[in-house]
């Protein structure tokens, strides 16, 4: 059904208005489901035609939308909606702030000046949000968003004054939005668990970041945690992330959501390392009577490709981190 709809769309994605433009990338991301490259570039092409009819909603939907499903419009078209937004900013609801303020924390990564522009144009709207009451899904998507201000460097040097200002006033609120956000815990996030100290290490299990909020799934170092500063404990252990099925779209590439929390991580110091739950459920199968020992080489080569890939950070691998081969 999926394939047919998605050939229906490409040949007809020329006669789209806004909105029927919108609602496709909408329809889509919200489904999970990854639309083909000859659609996303078609339905590109068409908006930055019709990008003078968009409404706010409109905008903002798109911008979720590729956000969603973990893609980067192409400049073009984010410069187009930022100067449709510009026109059309009164007109922007509550619902749609949160959504382009979500999107921004993804888009920031290769467009900073970009969408500090889209924050600039939407100022007013955005700073009016102070003199109302939040609902819980505008409250996390604005922690988040101020999360990216204070560690994306690109992103808060153009910010306006009176958006980080908002931090000051919105910001317990977000946060107790954000952080009530229920855990979800697994058989197979405890499985990582119990493998990571069956190899030594020190763990421990659903830890708050306490300067962005995040729950790190299991936090992993090699020392005693009294011994270690706050910084000590970013740069010389892993943050360990189980990253389940509703991290992934059907294809298994990660969601918008998950990708924004890796790099905020990241961004604050962290050495990140993701498990996704079809390499760890491959590990086990594969293992049969010996999967612990698969398990365990497993995690080495996680931790030590990680501690790789953050060139120059310093990082401190424990000698229980032996690299081998799986």
């Amino acid at each position: 059904l999926m394939a047919g709809m998605m050939k229906r769309a490409v040949a007809v994605q020329g006669d789209f208005n806004a909105q029927g433009n919108a609602n496709t990338l909408w329809a889509f991301a919200s489904l999970g489901k990854q639309p083909g490259d000859d659609l996303v570039a078609g339905l590109e092409a068409r908006a930055l035609v019709v990008r003078h009819a968009f409404n706010p909603p409109n905008i903002a939907n798109t911008l979720w939308a590729f956000v969603t499903l973990g893609r980067q419009p192409d400049r073009a078209l984010l410069e187009g909606l930022t100067d449709r937004a510009l026109v059309v900013r009164h007109a922007f609801s509550e619902k749609d702030i949160g959504n382009t303020l979500w999107a921004i924390c993804f888009l920031s990564i290769l467009s900073p000046v970009v969408v500090c522009r889209l924050v600039n144009a939407l100022e007013l709207p955005i700073a009016a949000l102070a003199a109302g009451e939040l609902d819980v899904q505008l409250g996390q998507q604005l922690h988040q968003f101020f999360v990216a201000c204070e560690v994306d460097k690109g992103l808060c040097t153009g910010m306006p004054a009176s958006i980080l200002a908002l931090k000051e006033t919105l910001g317990p609120a977000c946060l107790a939005a954000f952080i009530g956000i229920p855990l979800q815990s697994s058989w197979s996030k405890q499985q990582v668990s119990q493998t990571l100290r069956g190899i030594h290490l020190l763990v421990e299990d659903e830890v708050r970041c306490p300067r962005s909020g995040y729950t790190i799934d299991m936090w992993v170092h090699g020392g005693p945690v009294l011994q270690q500063s706050a910084e000590d404990r970013r740069t010389n252990g892993w943050a360990v992330e189980f990253d389940g099925p509703m991290h992934f779209m059907a294809c298994r590439a990660p969601t918008g959501e998950t990708l924004i929390k890796r790099h905020h991580i990241q961004l604050l110091g962290y050495t990140l390392v993701s498990v996704p739950f079809w390499e760890w459920d491959r590990v086990c199968e594969a293992g049969g009577c010996e999967a612990g020992g698969s398990r365990e080489l497993y995690m080495r080569n996680k931790l030590h490709l990680s501690t790789i890939t953050r060139a120059g950070s310093g990082s401190i691998m424990p000698s229980s981190v032996v690299v081998g081969s799986w």
